[in-house]
C-alpha cells in the first residue's frame, strides 16, 4: 500500500479541507478507485489503468478548485504492481505542479500488522 499526501503552493492545509482518492490495484485491467470529498463520499468507479488516471485526474481537480489537499491511498496484493502504479502517479502528481508531503509503502503482511497492533502510520 502507498499513501501519498500533497497539496499546491498557496493551499490551506487543514483537516477539514482534505480530499481522499482510494484506489484498490488488482491488475492493470482491474482497478477500483473512489473520491471522498470534505462533504461527500463518491461511488466505487471499476474499471483499467485508464479508468484510473481519468479519476485521479478528477480527484485533484477537485482538490484544487476547492483548495484542499489530496491524500491518496493505494493498495494492491502484489507489491512490485502496487509500486509500479504508485511510481506512475507519483510522477503524474509532480507533472501537475503538486508538493509531495509524504510518502508511505506498505506490504500486505505490515499492513495486516498494522491493523492487528492498531498503529497509526
Amino acid at each position: 500500500m502507498a499513501e501519498l499526501s500533497l497539496t499546491w503552493p498557496g493551499c490551506d492545509l487543514t483537516i477539514d479541507g482534505l480530499v481522499q482518492f482510494e484506489a484498490e490495484v488488482q491488475s492493470l485491467s482491474q482497478i477500483r478507485s473512489r473520491v471522498i470529498c470534505p462533504d461527500s463520499d463518491g461511488p466505487w468507479i471499476e474499471g483499467g489503468m485508464e479508468d484510473l488516471m481519468v479519476h485521479f485526474t478528477y480527484a485533484s481537480w477537485t482538490a484544487y478548485n476547492l483548495g484542499c489537499a489530496l491524500s491518496m491511498a493505494l493498495a494492491s496484493k502484489e507489491e512490485d504492481l502496487g509500486r509500479t502504479v504508485s511510481d506512475m502517479m507519483t510522477r503524474m502528481i509532480s507533472s501537475m505542479g503538486a508538493i509531495q508531503l509524504a510518502e508511505i509503502r506498505l506490504s500486505r503482511d505490515a499492513m495486516d500488522e498494522m491493523k492487528r497492533d492498531r498503529l497509526e502510520p
